[in-house]
């Protein structure tokens, strides 16, 4: 890719980027570093011709989510079992998701045709109604938090500054 000053690069992360989901806190730290990591290589690697895009479906009906495709921890504690567990067996072959318009897209956005014809490749790429509300989500709440402790945060300046 360097020395043809082009390509595309994909990543792909989830809508664990947006939501520390209980009892799945180290899989949605690690979508979150890979959405920050495309960012960051994004802007390395955008002067060679290089694109970056970080993936971030949300729920797709797959199997994913199915008992037999989750590790289960052999020890456990109580006081953690239930909320994510239960929720998964709920959501499995629920999910929003239509795997196959999904990858579609990725396709289209991948290739530049269809929708993505004659569009700048977005950094992250939000798949699903249900990516959306949790981007969103998160936004709000971090906008919000920004906003109640401005003050706090724009007091730490030198005086001199």
């Amino acid at each position: 890719m360097h020395s043809h000053r082009s390509g595309t690069i994909a990543i792909l992360s989830s809508i664990g980027a947006y939501s520390a989901t209980p009892n799945c806190t180290l899989y949605c730290a690690t979508k979150s570093v890979l959405s920050i990591l495309s960012l960051g290589l994004s802007r390395e690697v955008s002067s060679l011709g290089i694109k970056v895009i970080s993936i971030e479906p949300g729920y797709f009906r797959t199997n994913f989510l199915a008992g037999g495709h989750r590790v289960q921890a052999q020890k456990r504690i109580g006081d953690y079992d239930g909320e994510a567990r239960v929720r998964f067996d709920e959501v499995d072959g629920k999910q929003k998701g239509d795997v196959e318009k999904g990858a579609k897209v990725v396709v289209k956005m991948l290739t530049g045709t269809g929708r993505a014809e004659g569009k700048q490749m977005p950094k992250r790429l939000v798949l699903g109604s249900d990516c959306v509300g949790a981007a969103e989500g998160c936004l709000e709440e971090q906008r919000r938090e920004l906003e109640e402790w401005r003050e706090v945060s724009l007091s730490m300046d030198h005086e001199d500054v």
